[in-house]
C-alpha cells in the first residue's frame, strides 16, 4: 500500500510504499524517481534492496522495512541510491530522513547536491565518521566525535534551508540508552544553487552481513516558515540598523 503525503509535507517516501525496490522506481510524492548504479569489481557484490533494518543496525522500518545498501567482498564494489526532488529546496523547506548503520568498515554515507555545483555536503562512516565537505561548517555535538553507539542506534539528518546561500544541518543519534543528542551540526554556506537532490551509497565493505549494510528510510521535506521568518527578520534589523548607522 502506497502512502501518499499528509498535510504540510512538500515531499515524502519511505519503504513501506514498495514490494520491491530498484532503478527507475518512484513510489513517493514530490521526489523523481531513483537512479541506482552499482558495481561489484573483480569478485564482488552490490545492490540495493528492501529489508529488516533491525538485521543489522537499528530499527527505522515502515511496515516492517527499510531501504538497504551492500557492497562487499571486493575494493570496486559499490552501490549508489541517488534521486532529485521534484522541486529544488527553497527557504524555509526542511528535508529529513533516518539512517541506521553498524560496522564502519568500507566506506558508506550520504552526499547533498545543489544543481551544476554538485555535492555540497558529505556525511562518510569508513574507521569512524564524520562531515567533510569545502562547503561545510562543523560543530561536534555532546559526543565531540562519531561513534555508531552500537548495533541499535539510528542516526535522524535534518537540513533546513536558511537562504539562497546556507542550508543548515543537523545529525542526532539515538538508541535503547535513550537520545544521546547532537552528533553534528553546521552550515552549508557558499552555494549559488540550489539544493536539488542527493545520494545515499555504500562501498568496499568486508563481507555480505547485515552489520556491513546501510539502511535509510523515512525521507520527508516539510515547509518551516518559523525558519524563514526568523531570517527574514534577522535581515530586516539588519537593514534597520545599517540605515541607521548610515
Amino acid at each position: 500500500m502506497i502512502s501518499g503525503m499528509v498535510s504540510g509535507q512538500i515531499a515524502f517516501d519511505s519503504a513501506g510504499n514498495y514490494e520491491a525496490w530498484g532503478d527507475g522506481m518512484n513510489n513517493g510524492d514530490g521526489f523523481l524517481a531513483w537512479a541506482i548504479s552499482s558495481g561489484g569489481g573483480d569478485s564482488g557484490f552490490a545492490g540495493v534492496f528492501l529489508g529488516d533494518s533491525t538485521d543489522g543496525a537499528g530499527d527505522i522500518n515502515s511496515d516492517g522495512q527499510s531501504f538497504g545498501l551492500f557492497a562487499n567482498q571486493d575494493p570496486g564494489a559499490f552501490v549508489n541510491a541517488d534521486r532529485g526532488f521534484e522541486t529544488a529546496l527553497t527557504v524555509g523547506d526542511v528535508f529529513s530522513f533516518d539512517l541506521a548503520l553498524n560496522f564502519d568498515n568500507g566506506n558508506k554515507g550520504f552526499n547533498l547536491f545543489a544543481g551544476t555545483q554538485g555535492e555540497v555536503f558529505n556525511f562518510n562512516v569508513g574507521s569512524g565518521g564524520g562531515v567533510s565537505s569545502n562547503n561545510a561548517t562543523l560543530n561536534h555535538g555532546v559526543e565531540a566525535g562519531y561513534d555508531y553507539g552500537g548495533n541499535d542506534a539510528v542516526l535522524n539528518f535534518s537540513f533546513g534551508v536558511l537562504s539562497a546561500e546556507v542550508v543548515s544541518y543537523s545529525i542526532s543519534r539515538s538508541s535503547a540508552q535513550g537520545n544521546q543528542g547532537v552528533l553534528f551540526s553546521g552550515t552549508v554556506s557558499n552555494l549559488f544553487d540550489a539544493v536539488s537532490g542527493f545520494r545515499f551509497y555504500n562501498s568496499a565493505t568486508d563481507n555480505g552481513d547485515a552489520q556491513n549494510n546501510l539502511y535509510f528510510n523515512n525521507l520527508q521535506v516539510v515547509p518551516e516558515p518559523g525558519t524563514a521568518l526568523l531570517l527574514v527578520g534577522g535581515l530586516g534589523m539588519l537593514a534597520w540598523l545599517r540605515r541607521r548607522r548610515g
